[in-house]
Formats: structure tokens, sequence, C-alpha cells
């Protein structure tokens, strides 16, 4: 079994000892009785059954617990690892624009993040566990009700009652407590990870859109060489300088470039759409726009800094470490599941001295079942947990190593082609359309020089994109954004850092379900 390391600030968590709650996002529930105690039981002559009657009061109040909101969590976490202020005040169905869309301009990949964040049903959806979390909370801190048991006086039986308190409900609610708070633990710090998959998949979405667009673009630009090559050739053609077979060669590699076009042109609708998806804009894909590709600086940082940080930071390992304590908090209730403790008031009406009652005792024998099988699930799955949080940290391990290395190769191919072999091409192409135009080069040579061009910068635009790509897993491996400011500190610079946004109903009933994460009770 491996050690882990303790940090209570961050939330990371041992097994060796109950852990501290990151943000103090859940209040411990308080044991509330009530202050009026009924004047029937202060007429009770036996102090013993006055005690019983407090008891029995305390029971019939139950325990209720202090309320907590932990839906700001994922939001503040998010905030604070993305660099991305989340957008407030989102109502019922409405759907949250922004005002590039609008004005008909680019987006960033910063402002489809914050859209998408506001607006994506699917990570809303889950955010709504959070409020099943707390239903969980508050039903542990909840008491079994007591039993009240009665002979009815009829004939010559006289009227006997009898009640029964569940003590062990008293002894293991705090250990149910606890479980239950170190549940929402695992849930908030599980749907930080989705919500920063989330930025990753749009990351990647956005930088799909910009190497469509730029690959259309480029597209056009290789048609118009083709245009202006073709024209050249019919002009040469009518002047009886080459024969009739050059010139249809140059007439099919135009009709493949207007081919070519047409499907770069589709491909940038299916990126599009795709993005809008994830935004939860689908109406609005026709709308999008991305701008060029982010500048992908690698960071600083090693590559063992990196890991350290990702395996002390990432939700989801902090998740699979409260799901360790989880376990050895469930496997530890386990040994206690067969408890069964009551406090038994007894009461009869026509005793030797009139109206008698008594307390006593009713517990369960453990001779046949001591809840072996629950025990032994429970330490399964204690053994489950804890190899599970060894796989995480192992990939994520493997997956900052292989997300850096896929950036280095993607970053030094871009150099080199942008430095290098596009310079070299660009005037290849430069003297070979001269030398066309003035009749001492062939078309074979020009059309060559020119698909190496277009082939230099279609891989250059490729390379962008794969940098996009990598740095975005990259930051999903290490849980948090690279080489960007803060957002505590890009807030205290400006305090009114935002995305300005464009609120807009939905008129579909079933398209947008507003997710209430308040308290039920």
């Amino acid at each position: 079994m491996r050690a882990d390391s303790v940090d209570g600030m961050n939330g990371i968590v041992s097994t060796n000892h109950r852990p501290e709650r990151s943000r103090a996002f859940l209040k411990r529930s308080t044991l509330q009785t009530s202050n009026c105690i009924p004047l029937a039981a202060r007429r009770c002559a036996d102090g013993v059954g006055f005690r019983l009657f407090v008891l029995v009061g305390c029971v019939l109040t139950g325990c209720a617990t202090d309320s907590f909101r932990t839906h700001g969590f994922v939001e503040s976490e998010l905030g604070s690892r993305t660099g991305i202020a989340t957008i407030e005040g989102r109502r019922g169905r409405e759907v949250i624009l922004p005002t590039e869309i609008e004005s008909g301009q680019a987006l960033s990949s910063d402002v489809a993040i914050q859209t998408a964040l506001a607006n994506n049903d699917g990570f809303h959806a889950t955010l709504a566990q959070m409020g099943m979390a707390e239903g969980d909370f508050i039903q542990a801190g909840l008491l079994t009700n007591p039993s009240f048991s009665t002979m009815i006086p009829a004939g010559v039986k006289q009227w006997e009652w009898t009640l029964f308190v569940p003590i062990e409900a008293f002894l293991l609610r705090p250990e149910r407590m606890a479980l239950a708070e170190k549940d929402c633990e695992r849930i908030a710090q599980q749907l930080v990870q989705n919500g920063l998959t989330l930025v990753r998949d749009v990351r990647v979405a956005h930088a799909n859109l910009a190497l469509a667009t730029e690959q259309h673009r480029l597209g056009l630009e290789a048609l118009a060489i083709r245009q202006n090559i073709s024209d050249l050739i019919e002009k040469r053609l009518q002047a009886g300088d080459i024969a009739e077979l050059e010139s249809m060669q140059a007439r099919v590699d135009l009709l493949n470039s207007k081919a070519d076009a047409t499907l770069l042109e589709q491909s940038v609708g299916i990126a599009r759409e795709q993005l809008a998806l994830l935004m939860g804009i689908p109406e609005h894909a026709d709308n999008l726009q991305a701008d060029s590709f982010t500048n992908c600086n690698e960071t600083a940082e090693s590559l063992d800094q990196l890991v350290e940080q990702a395996t002390s930071n990432r939700p989801d390992l902090q998740a699979a470490d409260w799901a360790v304590c989880a376990a050895e908090s469930r496997c530890r209730l386990s040994h206690k599941a067969w408890w069964r403790f009551d406090g038994v008031a007894d009461a009869n009406g026509s005793g030797n001295k009139g109206y008698e009652m008594g307390p006593g005792l009713r517990f369960d024998v453990p001779i046949f079942n001591k809840n072996e099988g629950g025990i032994a699930r429970s330490e399964a799955e204690l053994t489950a947990a804890n190899y599970n949080r060894d796989q995480i940290r192992d990939s994520i391990v493997q997956q900052i190593r292989l997300a850096s290395k896929q950036f280095r190769q993607a970053s030094d191919n871009f150099n080199s082609l942008n430095s290098e072999v596009l310079p070299a091409l660009a005037e290849a192409v430069k003297i070979a359309e001269k030398g066309f135009a003035d009749g001492g080069t062939s078309y074979l040579l020009v059309l060559q020089t020119t698909s190496q061009y277009v082939d230099a910068k279609r891989r250059m635009l490729d390379q962008a994109a794969a940098k996009c790509r990598a740095a975005a897993d990259l930051e999903l491996s290490c849980g948090r954004r690279l080489n960007s400011t803060p957002l505590k500190t890009a807030l205290k610079e400006n305090p009114k850092i935002s995305i300005p946004v464009v609120r807009h109903e939905n008129n579909d009933p079933v398209r947008r379900i507003g997710i209430g994460l308040n308290r039920m009770f």
C-alpha cells in the first residue's frame, strides 16, 4: 500500500486519520433538542421516569442538521484552476450567449469555455449529484423513529403500553455522518475533475474549428493559385506554346482544388457543430467563428515538478483519497451493523401503586449473525479503493509524460516548418511562377513547387493544432492551467474581470431545465 501525503489546505488526505474538510463547505450537524418539556413529564414523581420522558422528547424532536451549500465549491475550484470566472445568475431555461456571436466576431477559447460551463446541460446534470449527496448527508443525521406498542383496555384487561427508543441510532450517528461527509467531498472533487475535462474538450474543439477554418482558407488560396496557373495555361495554349494535353492536366488540377475547397468548407461546419454542442448552444452553430490558434508556450516547470504538483492537487486523485477514507469508515461501521440496543419504557394502568412505569433494555444477541458478509464486502471495497487510487496516480504520471512529449514534438515540428521549410518553399513558388510566366519553366515544376508549398502550410497548421491539443491535455493532466495568472491575482488587479454575455430565453419547454442545488428542507 502506498503512503499518501497529508495536505489539509488542498484536501489531500491520508488513510491513517480522518482528513480535514477542504474549503470548509460542509458544516457538522448538531443535535438540537427542544427546551420545552411537557408539563406531564414534570408531574412524574419518579426521577427515572422524568429522565426517560426527556429522552423520549429528544428522540421525537429528531436531529436537525445545519444547511450547507456545496454547489459554489465546484465553480470556485474551476475558476481558481482555469483562471476563467464562471457566469453567475443563470435562470431556468435561459441560454447565455457571448456578445461575439451577436456581433459576428471570432470567439477565443476562454470565451468558449466560459459559455460551456454556463450552458452545458451534461455538466449541470452531474452538478446535481451535489444535491443527492446533500440528501444523503441529511439522511445520515436523522435518527430512527421510536416504536410504540399498547394493549387496549377492554373487559378485565388493564391498559399497558411500551415505548422502544433505538439507542444505537445515537451511538452510530456520528460515524454515519462522517461517512456521508466524506462521500460529499469525494463527489465534489470528482465534479471538479468533470469540469476540467469539459474545459479540455472545449479547448480541443476550439482548436479543431480554428484548424478547419485555416485549412479552408488555405484551400481557397491553393484554388486561387491553380486558377492563375490555369489562366496562364489557356493563354499559352491559344498562343500555340503548349499542347492540349498539358492544358487538360491544368484543368483537372483546378477541378480537384475546387473539390478539396468544398470538402474543407464542410469540415468547418462539422467543427462548428461539435463546438456548439459542448458550449450548449447548438442552435447558434452557424454563427460560431474561432479566432486563430492560441499561443501555447512550453511551461518553465520541469516534468518532475508537474508530476509532483499533479499528484498532490489533481481533483480526481483527491476524490480517490476521499473514497479510501470513506471505505475505511464504511469498513469500521460494518462491524457495528448488527447493533440493536433499545431503551424500553413499560407502563401499566392498574398496578399495586396505581399507574406504574419502569425502564428496561432490549438488545440483539449476536449468536448467528454478526454481519460477516457485510464486513467481507466492505473490506473488499477498501482494497479496491486503494488499488483504484494507485491506478489513478500511475495514470497521472503517464498522462503528463505523454502530453509533454506530444507538445514538444508538435512544437519542434511547427518551429522547423515555420522558420525553415515554409520560407524556402514560398521563395521557390515565386521563382517557378515567374519563370513559367516568362516561358522558361515547365508547368510540372510549377505544380510541384506549389503542391509542396501548400502541403507545408497544411502540415504547419496541423502541428499548430496539435500543440493546442497537447497543451489542453497537459493542463488536464496537471489539474490546472499552465502559464497563466492565477484567478485571485487577476481579480485583484482587475476586479471587473469578466466576459460580456447576452441572455436568451429558450422557448423549448424541454430543452433547458434549471437544476436547483439548494436544500430541499
